[in-house]
């Protein structure tokens, strides 16, 4: 049992008084209120007080605390908040908020510890804080205070401008009208991605199969020839913007060494009979992905026997233009000799295909 001295001026009479107890707990405080003031404030500042009343000590486990008065009454409820990397983002994170049943005009700041989480209340890294354009900075405003809506509702929304291959933890607290500040909720950490790009190039089966080289067997004077099999690609990449394949050649045509000065030169044309009477090109003829757009571009995306130019000069076949997963794409090369093609069997040509990201 605790006991105190409790002195009340009334009259010119002192009351002694013992602080209430059972064998199982006990008071440590309690007070006489004599009611709350009226709210003073400025252009900046707001003021609410009340007299005679002890907070007394506050309750806390690893996971809640609890502090009693009247001021706590008036807070919001202590929000949660989730963080995760649903897409392999190198550059943003996603966070959903759980309201916790405030109202609709409650407002919640999110505060951001990077490379560490929270211990004991303190960011083992950096303190910032989620601004209203999603971007982190190291300051917090009353223009950074968001409803749940704008803070993108039950669908979240994503921290912006991070950095690749970093940790990120999120906790958030709530307000609702004056003197409601809740205290921040628990943590969320997700880590952003590294930035990455894959490419591989085939002519056999699939990228393990590999395969290097084509052959047209014998070109017929005015007769479209196909490669005996694709250009396989295989073409994958994490960047905001996707990222493009582009198609040159050595020579930008088939070169004989046995029969010079009588190149089959590369253009865009269409090699069918009665059409152009030579010429060498390629056509993508199919593409497909997991997720994200992998699309052919002109001239290279008709059928038939329409192909586009292989110049010396980098031309885009290939474009994504949001990150892409499992893209995948055939390439088909054709020629055709004229009557006057002189014949020879070492026409060649060396073709190359590049791969860039847009970070």
């Amino acid at each position: 049992m605790t006991k105190g001295l409790l002195a009340l001026l009334a009259g010119g009479a002192f009351f002694l008084a013992a602080l209430p107890s059972t064998t199982n707990y006990e008071l440590n405080s309690y007070g006489f209120g004599s009611g709350g003031t009226a709210g003073s404030s400025t252009s900046n500042y707001s003021l609410e007080g009340i007299t005679g009343e002890i907070s007394g000590q506050t309750a806390a486990t690893s996971n809640y605390s609890a502090e009693p008065g009247f001021i706590e009454t008036q807070q919001a409820n202590v929000p949660k908040i989730t963080l995760t990397n649903p897409s392999n983002y190198y550059d943003k994170l996603h966070f959903v908020i759980d309201q916790q049943s405030n109202p609709t005009d409650a407002l919640y700041a999110l505060q951001v510890c990077v490379g560490s989480d929270w211990v004991a209340g303190s960011c083992g890294g950096t303190t910032m804080y989620v601004k209203n354009d999603n971007t982190l900075e190291s300051s917090l405003s009353v223009a950074d205070y968001q409803k749940y809506t704008t803070w993108g509702g039950s669908g979240g929304a994503n921290i912006i401008g991070l950095t690749p291959s970093t940790t990120y933890y999120i906790r958030a607290k709530a307000t609702q009208g004056q003197f409601t500040e809740s205290a921040y909720g628990p943590s969320s950490g997700a880590s952003t991605s590294a930035q990455q790009i894959s490419f591989c190039l085939y002519t056999n089966a699939n990228c393990g199969a590999g395969g290097a080289s084509e052959s047209f067997s014998g070109l017929v004077a005015g007769t479209p020839a196909t490669s005996p099999s694709n250009i396989g690609v295989d073409f994958a990449t994490n960047a905001d913007s996707g990222g493009s394949v582009y198609i040159y050649s050595a020579n930008g045509a088939l070169v004989s060494v046995s029969a010079p000065g009588s190149p089959i030169t590369s253009a865009t044309a269409d090699l069918g009979s009665g059409a152009t009477a030579q010429g060498f090109g390629a056509q993508v003829i199919s593409t497909s992905q997991t997720s994200g757009s992998l699309t052919k571009l002109s001239p290279y995306n008709l059928g038939s026997n329409n192909v586009g130019q292989i110049s010396t000069v980098a031309n885009t076949i290939l474009s994504a233009s949001s990150p892409l997963v499992g893209g995948q794409a055939a390439i088909q090369l054709q020629a055709k000799a004229s009557n006057t093609t002189p014949s020879a069997s070492d026409y060649t040509d060396t073709v190359t295909l590049i791969a860039a990201a847009s970070f």
